[in-house]
């Protein structure tokens, strides 16, 4: 059953499966992206503030938007998202560590109706990621839904 925009609630909360994430991807994504030593090298990594190798935060944020589309918008109960219209107050609140596992929760913020299409309206998701039940990330994010009268 698709999700549309009249079946969010404000206030609904909606939360993922988990992903645990491994020193070779910290790695892998680091040296592609976010080159710094304690995200790539673990003995530079020991001598930083965090002790040991983490992952880099842009690493986080692209892992909670893959469950975040593959199980809550893509899952059996999916959401009719239609798009993006950006991301706010971004902030990572601890470092991700090789062999923590994530999960995320989706909380509708806001809906708001567009006014000039009939076929969508907007939805404010404020997504936190966990680590054993600690919030290490926060994001609101702003998405187009699909209404259930629209026009296919």
């Amino acid at each position: 059953m698709t999700r549309y925009y009249e079946d969010l609630t404000v206030g609904d909360t909606y939360e993922t499966g988990s992903y645990t994430v491994s020193k070779e991807e910290i790695v892998d994504f680091a040296e592609q992206f976010d080159p710094q030593p304690f995200h790539v090298d673990e003995a530079a990594a020991e001598e930083s503030m965090f002790g040991e190798l983490v992952a880099s935060g842009l690493h986080t944020l692209c892992l909670s938007v893959r469950l975040f589309i593959t199980d809550f918008v893509q899952g059996e109960e999916g959401v009719a998202n239609m798009g993006g219209l950006g991301m706010d107050d971004l902030r990572w609140h601890e470092p991700v560590r090789p062999g923590d596992t994530l999960r995320v929760r989706a909380e509708v913020l806001k809906k708001t109706p567009s006014e000039s299409r009939s076929d969508r309206g907007y939805v404010d998701f404020r997504r936190t990621v966990h680590v054993d039940g600690a919030e290490v990330m926060s994001i609101t994010s702003h998405n187009i839904v699909r209404r259930a009268n629209a026009e296919e």
